[in-house]
């Protein structure tokens, strides 16, 4: 009798069991026993999270994931960090996908090591130009006059261009100069940042197949930094259909946020139209640089240089403003990149021209490097969304003490001052121009260096504000923060897994950390 009991008892146990088991919800995957920052509005840190068709569906403790949903895939974490997949705010896909083409010469350390580089490169392909990056800037200029003059002579025919390692100038030769002579009025031998920028435009694009496998390598190296969404910045009217079809034909999956440079199909296709959208290609932006680097004194700034020079606009003030006038009209968000002071200050003073009082257009201004305190309570009056770039503060830091008074170097930079809006701030990483590397921009905006304004509170970002830069500030950026940016119920699972806390671990060891995983709308893609 008592062994009867004993059997009903067990069967009654699971009996219950299954039932219980049958009311949980089934879902795609789960993660459990992990420390996930949601970079929600609470910025809350949770344990485990379920996810179904793509997005999540609940963000929670492991005890009521588990208690509520079955999935086919449960991912143990161990106590690893989850973090929303980072967005490029500022970055150039389709350049960066060109740049792997190009002649890698990092390495070169004699003027021989580059002519055999080069010379292999024309064997293998002979009827294209010739494009170098990464040469040491220090070894060049030691033996730049040697290197043109070399140059010139060996490839009397096949025009050569070569960025040296800062991207802020390039050597050409002269059959370079001959073939765009016609349009670009550049001489052979070194040419600055927006000279080398004009003239790459005129290398001949490669095939759309080439283009293609160029754009899902560019893609896979973006996944396996923590990148799951990136933009084009000043790209074209080609690129964004060729995107655009490998999109939607599966072979493309990365988003991309893209941004127009105002001219020829792009305008009569897209700007004098209307805003173009699918799920994974947005086109309601148009971007235009206004003045160059600073260290190149291509900044235009109220006051000169140091040694009397200034920059010059690339374009006018009155074509500005039409460009501006024009976007408004079409509904197309406008981001201009200005350094320099004076610069900022016209693309800051055109905006309010056109710009309602605190809209939600969100424009942007991109680059933000020197600025005008005053100048800055237009961000926050118009919803002006401020993107810098924290790379640029090392390299630029000993050029603006030694060409600058002390006021105007001590207010460069002044990150802090320009996140007084809800919107934040953006931190991308311009990619190629930098490294496509979002955990050394991280480390860039985040690093302690107590750089004061008027004695308040030091400009580095917190951990926290750069985090959000690199995600739910960005999606706002971009008008997906309703889809993406940060791990909460109905948004796309994106997401990231590392090893390490980069909230609160040892600051100089942030440009070393490796993402393990990364997951793309709930698929893993690293």
């Amino acid at each position: 009798m008592m062994l009867h009991k004993r059997i009903l008892l067990i069967l009654l146990g699971l009996s219950l069991l299954t039932a219980s088991c049958s009311h949980k919800e089934h879902v795609g995957l789960i993660l459990r026993n992990a420390k996930i920052y949601t970079v929600n509005s609470n910025f809350a840190v949770m344990q485990s999270a379920a996810v179904r068709n793509g997005k999540f569906v609940a963000v929670s403790s492991d005890a009521n994931i588990s208690a509520r949903y079955t999935a086919d895939s449960v991912i143990e974490l161990k106590g690893k960090f989850v973090y929303p997949g980072f967005i490029d705010a500022h970055a150039h896909f389709t350049q960066y996908a060109l740049s792997q083409l190009y002649i890698n010469l990092d390495t070169a350390k004699t003027i021989k090591n580059i002519i055999d580089q080069l010379d292999e490169f024309q064997r293998n392909n002979p009827d294209m130009w010739i494009v170098g990056k990464n040469l040491d800037a220090d070894f060049f200029h030691d033996k730049e006059m040697q290197i043109c003059t070399i140059l010139n002579s060996h490839f009397a025919e096949t025009p050569v261009l070569i960025w040296l390692s800062d991207y802020n100038s390039a050597l050409i030769n002269k059959a370079f100069a001959d073939k765009i002579s016609a349009d670009a009025n550049i001489k052979s031998g070194i040419i600055n940042q927006r000279q080398a920028f004009n003239a790459s435009k005129l290398i001949p694009a490669p095939t759309d197949s080439i283009m293609a496998e160029l754009l899902k390598q560019a893609e896979q190296d973006c996944f396996n930094v923590g990148i799951t969404s990136t933009t084009d910045f000043g790209t074209s009217y080609g690129n964004v259909q060729l995107i655009d079809s490998l999109q939607k034909n599966g072979s493309l999956r990365i988003p991309v946020y893209a941004i127009l440079e105002p001219v020829g199909e792009n305008v009569s296709k897209y700007i004098n139209k209307m805003p173009y959208q699918t799920d994974n290609l947005k086109v309601q932006s148009i971007g235009i640089s206004l003045d160059g680097q600073l260290t190149q004194h291509l900044a235009v700034m109220r006051a000169p240089y140091g040694d009397k020079q200034n920059g010059q606009l690339a374009i006018s003030a009155d074509s500005l403003q039409k460009l501006c006038r024009t976007a408004y009209e079409h509904g197309f968000q406008m981001c201009v990149n200005s350094i320099g002071d004076s610069a900022t200050r016209l693309a800051l003073n055109t905006f309010t021209k056109i710009l309602p009082i605190k809209n939600d257009l969100r424009w942007r201004i991109e680059g933000l490097q020197m600025t005008v305190r005053k100048d800055l309570r237009i961000l926050n009056h118009y919803n002006i969304i401020p993107s810098i770039q924290p790379l640029q503060y090392q390299s630029s830091k000993a050029f603006i003490d030694n060409n600058f008074n002390k006021k105007l170097s001590r207010e460069a930079f002044a990150w802090k001052h320009f996140i007084s809006q809800d919107q934040g701030i953006l931190c991308g990483t311009d990619c190629p121009y930098n490294q496509l590397n979002p955990m050394a921009v991280f480390y860039a905006a985040v690093k302690q260096e107590k750089r004061k304004i008027h004695n308040k509170q030091s400009q580095e970002l917190t951990t926290t504000q750069a985090l959000k830069a690199m995600t739910i500030w960005a999606a706002y950026s971009q008008f997906d923060d309703k889809q993406k940016g940060s791990i909460e119920v109905g948004k796309w699972a994106d997401f990231i897994v590392t090893s390490e806390n980069i909230t609160t671990m040892y600051q100089p060891n942030l440009p070393n950390v490796t993402v393990e995983r990364t997951y793309l709308r709930g698929k893993r893609v690293k």
